[in-house]
């Protein structure tokens, strides 16, 4: 999570990297066996979803010497990690954007000594420049020494897994296979997609956004418990939307809040994306999360939310928006129909993610941002540490 002031924002390879990937199935079907050793046991592991959790529990498996598969939804792996490439001359991070914990995270999801992770990143100056919108007018402060949370230069958290992580599990990957049934209730667990392929496995690693347990988009047999069923009712699970404007000028600063967002239900700041890169374009990020979101996400037409985003900015910065807009794009995670949210509001308690981590008979495991095991959720490095922790609660 990005902090401002009172605002929080949750959220590579090299910079000339562009992402690799796998061939996508026309059908959901079963990958050749890979060559890699498998342990002795026998056991398979099947993960549900390929986002950061999925990509990184699917990684350290590997390691392991174990036969996993990762089924996913959509036609492509990074879940709420993806990127825009062609809208400007460096990454757009249309999900998480931020190393919110010291770097060496990164190396942890690498785990492997001998690799030197070279991922550039930077953190802000406490000379730069932010601003509180008080009564329509622009109060400047400087950023102060507090925030630490590390800029990605050149590259997303999306690079970083196409530069690490995702050759050595491409192969492990089935693409545009929704799981719908999840069956604990033999010796091996039962998974039926969405066009009726039955998956087998000895375990599972569940890694779906929550809100798609909330809403019940996945049948578990027997059912959830009633720890996970009253967590799941008690989640107030913010919506959310990031948009990206490019400008032919730089009027903004760092970063802009809004003192009227104090108290709100959700969150709402503009930055400057372009921050760090090596790049001459101005490209200013809005991320909205919560009931500050709704007003935004309520303007069906793209065209009317561009025109209520520029008045909004012309208003704070004397018409500067609309003078020297050039293009935008906008991503909103309530539209996408395998995320359907942004994230666990700030303001849970832990008991929440908490519940929703415990494993079930033994054979169903959860990892995610949204299910951990500590007093923190909601960002990638929590995801990929709910990953680690399934796995070492499987094999150690």
């Amino acid at each position: 999570m990005l902090g401002i002031g009172g605002i929080v924002v949750s959220c590579g390879g090299d910079a000339d990297t562009e992402p690799t990937e796998p061939t996508q199935p026309t059908e959901p079907t079963r990958p050749t066996e890979p060559t890699r050793p498998i342990r002795s046991s026998g056991e398979r592991v099947i993960i549900i979803g390929a986002g950061a959790a999925g990509m990184t529990a699917a990684h350290l498996l590997v390691h392991r010497g174990v036969d996993v598969r990762v089924l996913e939804a959509t036609s492509t792996y990074g879940g709420r990690i993806k990127h825009l490439l062609d809208f400007v001359d460096f990454p757009i991070p249309l999900g998480a954007e931020w190393l919110h914990v010291e770097r060496e995270v990164l190396a942890h999801i690498v785990d492997d000594d001998s690799v030197d992770v070279a991922t550039m990143l930077r953190g802000y100056e406490s000379t730069d420049e932010v601003a509180m919108i008080v009564d329509g007018e622009l109060v400047y402060d400087d950023m102060g020494d507090d925030y630490e949370d590390l800029k990605f230069v050149g590259s997303s958290w999306l690079d970083f897994f196409n530069e690490y992580i995702v050759d050595g599990i491409a192969d492990r990957m089935v693409f545009d296979a929704p799981v719908r049934v999840i069956d604990y209730s033999g010796d091996v667990v039962s998974m039926t997609d969405a066009h009726g392929e039955i998956w087998e496995a000895d375990r599972v690693i569940v890694t779906v956004p929550m809100k798609i347990l909330q809403d019940g988009d996945i049948e578990f047999v027997p059912p959830l418990p009633d720890a996970h069923v009253e967590a799941l009712a008690a989640a107030n699970i913010w919506t959310g939307m990031k948009v990206f404007i490019e400008f032919s000028e730089r009027f903004y600063p760092v970063f802009v809040e809004f003192a009227a967002d104090r108290g709100a239900d959700g969150q709402r700041a503009y930055y400057d994306a372009a921050y760090a890169q090596d790049s001459d374009s101005n490209v200013l990020g809005l991320f909205l999360v919560g009931e500050l979101a709704e007003p935004y996400q309520a303007l069906d037409e793209e065209d009317e939310l561009i025109a209520y985003i520029l008045a909004e900015l012309d208003a704070i910065f004397d018409g500067a928006a609309s003078r020297t807009y050039v293009q935008h794009v906008v991503q909103n995670w309530a539209n996408e129909p395998f995320a359907k949210a942004a994230y666990l509001e700030d303001y849970a308690t832990a008991d929440i993610p908490n519940a929703l981590a415990q494993t079930l008979a033994g054979r169903v495991f959860f990892a995610g941002d949204g299910y951990t095991r500590e007093d923190d959720w909601s960002a990638v490095h929590n995801a990929v540490r709910a990953a680690r922790a399934a796995v070492d609660e499987m094999y150690g």
